[in-house]
């Protein structure tokens, strides 16, 4: 093989890992509106927030985060979303270890984590965000919300 053939292999492969990486960072922390999104079961989650089991949704929007137990941007994902609780009573955040839990990733298509589904005041899934969610994605899903 030429050095020249292999000397633009490499660079094409350089080129095409630096245009996929791009890609995936500018899709990560999005929402993705979901049209006519299912209605979360609060039993099968089995979720708990101190302690206790958790059986309503916010009474503006809640964000269900799945996190594991290997994720790195799990804990500042859930860090900001319970500062948000915090501050607005009509927020709910429920973080999910879906370590364990298979079945849950298989139901709702959990292929990274964090994965947060955004609900209304029903349960129902609205969005979605993988990854990190960014402050705008964030303020964007509260303002799209009646107060």
């Amino acid at each position: 093989m030429p050095a020249e053939f292999r000397l633009n292999l490499v660079f094409g492969l350089i080129a095409l890992a630096a245009g996929l990486g791009l890609f995936w960072r500018n899709r990560t922390g999005r929402a993705k509106a979901i049209d006519r999104g299912e209605i979360v079961d609060l039993n099968r989650l089995q979720a708990t927030k101190a302690g206790l089991p958790v059986t309503a949704f916010g009474k503006r929007v809640t964000f269900l985060q799945f996190s594991s137990e290997t994720c790195s941007t799990c804990k500042q994902t859930a860090r900001l979303l319970e500062e948000l609780e915090q501050t607005a009573e009509d927020v709910l955040h429920v973080e999910v270890d879906i370590t364990n839990r298979l079945d849950l990733a298989k139901k709702f298509h959990v292929i990274q984590t964090p994965t947060t589904l955004v609900l209304d005041h029903t349960g129902r899934v609205t969005s979605r965000i993988g990854g990190a969610p960014k402050q705008s994605t964030i303020d964007q899903q509260l303002g799209s919300f009646a107060i």
